[in-house]
Order: structure tokens, then sequence, then C-alpha cells
């Protein structure tokens, strides 16, 4: 999803770039985000991926693969054990996906703005337009009324081919009339409507610049109304991203937790901007025990896993 809901929360700016960790980690090998992907339908991941902002999911990403990545340089071969399922390998492929969401999301987000300004100055391009054509048909209106002297029919004739402004067209179409009007007026050459045509400087000049103008104003118009070129990231093209940049990111989190109940050495990667996805509910203790005691044959008693952990459910959402 493009949109952010909210502000994205604060990062630590010490945290590596995900540009720098790809550096470190290295370009993961072809075929790994297919393999992934494999069961997983189109439909399924843009669903996912429209749960939530594309800027949230990167601004967890950011912060928490470079906590997995400090944590993994720095671990032992204990600690490494405990954190199976875990990969330098899958890590990479986890970063260079978040790098192609932050470049969509530019992408998507630049386009928007250049279609916003496109249109604010078709926009005022058409204000112009109209304001000019305005002028011009209220100026051939009275030239024209001139030319067509005091006669009742006559003047309702100017009165009726000017028509309105109540939109571009009925401006242009006003504006053509008068300039017909006119070239009819003009191939009379003798008697007083010619010299009246003359007194006002009605000519051919004229006529040709109202047409001119309402041939402008109508393009105008349509540049005005026609959508731009589409753009070449759509929603659905982040949702998609999203989707596959929330798997990897769901694989890794629930990597590190449970390694962290294994050793709380090793840290919990928490997501926080992408919070509402994620869910966790602390094991349930053992009942019939007293606090500190053992079990029958003094083995001390193993908490199953709580029924609500969405993290003990492979179906469960990010």
């Amino acid at each position: 999803m493009a949109k952010p809901t909210s502000h994205p929360e604060e990062t630590d700016d010490n945290d590596p770039t995900l540009e720098a960790l790809a550096e470190r980690l290295g370009k993961p090998e072809p075929g790994l985000l297919e393999a992934l992907l494999d069961g997983a339908t189109e439909a399924q991941l843009v669903e996912r991926g429209r749960q939530i902002a594309s800027s949230r999911v990167l601004t967890d990403m950011r912060r928490l693969y470079a906590t997995a990545h400090a944590c993994w340089a720095g671990a032992s071969k204990d600690k490494r054990e405990k954190l199976r399922g875990f990969s330098p390998e899958l890590l990479a492929l986890a970063v260079e996906q978040a790098i192609a969401l932050e470049r969509l999301l530019d992408a998507h987000e630049s386009a928007g703005q250049k279609k916003d300004a496109t249109r604010a100055t078709r926009d005022a391009a058409l204000r112009e337009r109209l304001s000019r054509a305005l002028l011009l048909r209220d100026q051939a209106y009275e030239v024209l009324r001139g030319v067509a002297g005091s006669g009742k029919d006559a003047r309702e004739e100017v009165a009726q081919a000017v028509g309105t402004a109540e939109d571009p067209a009925a401006l242009a179409r006003g504006l053509a009339q008068l300039a017909a009007l006119g070239r009819r007026y003009l191939a009379q050459k003798k008697g007083p409507l010619a010299v009246r045509a003359r007194l006002m400087r009605l000519d051919q000049d004229y006529v040709g610049r109202l047409e001119e103008t309402a041939e402008e104003l109508i393009q105008a118009a349509k540049t005005a109304a026609a959508r731009p070129a589409g753009q070449k990231v759509t929603s659905g093209d982040l949702d998609r991203a999203d989707g596959i940049n929330l798997i990897l990111l769901e694989q890794i989190v629930r990597v590190f937790e449970r390694a962290n109940e294994q050793d709380p050495a090793i840290p919990r990667l928490v997501p926080i901007a992408t919070r509402r996805l994620f869910s966790r509910s602390s094991r349930k203790k053992a009942t019939g025990a007293p606090s500190g005691g053992t079990a029958a044959g003094g083995v001390p008693p193993v908490a199953p896993p709580a029924e609500d952990d969405p993290l003990d459910d492979d179906a469960a959402p990010v």
C-alpha cells in the first residue's frame, strides 16, 4: 500500500542503511525468491500487502534487518545453532527485496507528484485561455453589434451568436458563431453594412483570430481533461512488493522469537511500525506444581505453547 496511515516511527540513525547491509551481505543467488514464494498466488501477495502502508513496512525492515545482521555477525556457534531457520542468505534476499520496495515507493510517489504538477499546469493554462477568450468574445460582440446596425433583428442575431460562457465548449462555440457572422458581413462589399464594417475595423484577420482562439480553447480544455499516461508503478505493484517483504520479515521475526525463548541474550525483533500485523502472547505457565517446584519424578513442568500465540500457527498473518 502506498500511503501511510500515520507518521512512521523514528528509527536509530546509527543503524546501517539497507544499501550498506546489501554491500556487506552480497547479492543473493538467483532463484531464491521464486523458491520461497512457491505456492503463494499473486492475489495472496497483493492482499497481504494491501493491509499496511509501504512506508511502515520499510521503517521496520530498516531497523530489524540491521539488528538481525549485527546479532548474527557477533553470534557464537551455539547462538547460531539457536537461530536455525535464519541465514545470511535469507537476510540478503530480504534486504534486496526491501531495497526493491523502497525504489518502487519512490517511483510511485514521484509519479504522483509529477501528475499533480502536470494537472496544475494544465488547469492554469486553461484558466488563462478562458480569460483571454472571454475578453475577445465580448469585444467581438461590440464590433459585430456596431456592424449589424440599429435593426432589431440584426442585433438579435448578434446576441444569439454570442451564446454563453458556462464552460469552455460553450465559449468556443460562441466565438466560432461570431466569426461565421463576421465572415458573412465581410462578404458584402458594398452598401451601409460594408461601410460600418470599415468603421468598426472588422476584417478577415480579426475573424481569423476569433476562429483560432476558439480552436485553442477547445484544445486546452481537452488537454486539461485528459488523463496523464499511466503510471509505471501502480498501487497493485506496491501491494505485491509489500506482500513479498512481509513474508520475509515474518520468517526472520519468528526465528528470532524462538531463539530468544531459548537464549534471552539473542534479541527479539519487535515490529513497531507494523505492530498491528504482529502479535505475541506470553507462554502460559504450567499449573499443578508450586512456584519453583517440579513435577512428579523431579522433572520441571514444561509450559505448552499458548493457544492464542500466532507464532505457533504457520498460517498466522504477519
